[in-house]
């Protein structure tokens, strides 16, 4: 038998890339330092353990790959994996990562949620994929392996595990074609063209105008650059955004806005916006910073009626109405309250500096 034939599966699976990866994390230090470092975290890794399918700390949930990890000088990290091929993530999904991250932190010095998954599949699902300190993409995978096998490194079983890799980044084993799903492309079409007669002002964004895909997000993202344009660049929100909540009361329904970096100083001057916005009912949240996302966006938010963009558009209209009046406010907000803005720049700004 040629050195070089190499046995393949008939297809590959999301299960198969979970062993394949624990058993690399299990045998090579090298593989979790280049994670590791790829997070953003310490990379001179002494010893490292592995679990697959560990149950969370503080509900029935599991995490798909944990990884426990010392430096060389004693430092512990925990790496939360998430491995993803196409199926379609589960309700709060990624914030029941970095949930449990945070309970875990009395235990490690530091640590980060990681997303594993083919690059078509960041760029379908590409809100749930920011919500990890990191994106690992299997296309990177495949060249670490590939990289070892032309360095000599065990290359029969590396070049193994890259074709392992491409057979599931390219499904054609399994003869696999993202279908565009027409109920939710549908009633996006329709819900441009209700922002168009009630909100001329208010641009849709790339992704409310391409071919909706399987499982495809429930935010309208606005063009905010347009959408916002009265605004200076640095009071600008990088986000504008109509979330749907999928019909559920208790999701996020909600206009929103997200100012770029200003997360970490919220702590200290939410006092001053809450005071500054009494009486308009709005929220202010934020993400923890991390070594991968150290600047979190500040996220201030109007309530909007709950919408559910795979059910019938004509019975929700009145819903959607609701939801493009509070953009509409969101947006009159903005325009006539920039020295409230700029007051607020100023502080953030003197906050982050001390930090």
């Amino acid at each position: 038998m040629s050195e070089e034939f190499i046995p393949t599966l008939t297809h590959a699976t999301e299960r198969d890339i979970d062993l394949l990866l624990v058993e690399e994390l299990h045998v090579t230090l090298a593989f979790v330092a280049w994670m590791a470092q790829r997070a953003g975290l310490p990379d001179d890794i002494s010893t490292a353990t592995v679990l697959h399918s560990k149950r969370r700390t503080r509900n029935r949930r599991e995490i798909d790959i944990f990884v426990e990890a010392i430096s060389q000088s004693g430092q512990t990290l925990a790496l939360l994996i998430e491995n993803k091929l196409d199926a379609s993530e589960q309700p709060d999904q990624a914030e029941s990562y970095r949930e449990e991250l945070e309970a875990l932190a009395d235990r490690f010095a530091t640590g980060a949620t990681i997303l594993v998954c083919p690059l078509a599949y960041r760029q379908q699902h590409s809100e749930f994929a920011a919500k990890f300190d990191c994106v690992i993409p299997y296309e990177d995978l495949a060249d670490w392996f590939r990289e070892r096998a032309d360095q000599g490194q065990d290359s029969v079983r590396m070049r193994f595990r890259a074709s392992i890799i491409d057979q599931a980044i390219t499904k054609a084993r399994r003869g696999y074609t993202p279908v565009p799903n027409e109920v939710i492309g549908g009633f996006n079409a329709r819900y441009v063209e209700l922002l168009e007669a009630l909100a001329p002002g208010i641009f849709p964004g790339p992704s409310m105008l391409r071919e909706a895909n399987p499982d495809e997000s429930v935010s309208m993202i606005f063009d905010a650059r347009r959408s916002l344009a009265f605004l200076p660049d640095e009071l600008r929100p990088s986000r504008f955004a109509h979330e749907f909540g999928r019909g559920q009361d208790t999701r996020a329904n909600y206009v929103a806005v997200v100012f770029p970096g200003w997360g970490r100083a919220l702590p200290m001057i939410r006092e001053r916006l809450e005071r500054d916005t009494a009486g308009l009912n709005v929220t202010f949240a934020t993400k923890p910073a991390t070594k991968a996302r150290p600047r979190p966006g500040l996220v201030m938010a109007w309530p909007s009626p709950a919408v559910d963009n795979q059910g019938d558009f004509e019975a929700q209209r009145g819903l959607m109405e609701q939801g493009i009046m509070v953009a509409l406010e969101v947006q009159a907000w903005l325009r006539t309250n920039q020295p409230v803005l700029h007051q607020w720049k100023s502080m953030v700004d003197a906050v982050i500096e001390k930090l």
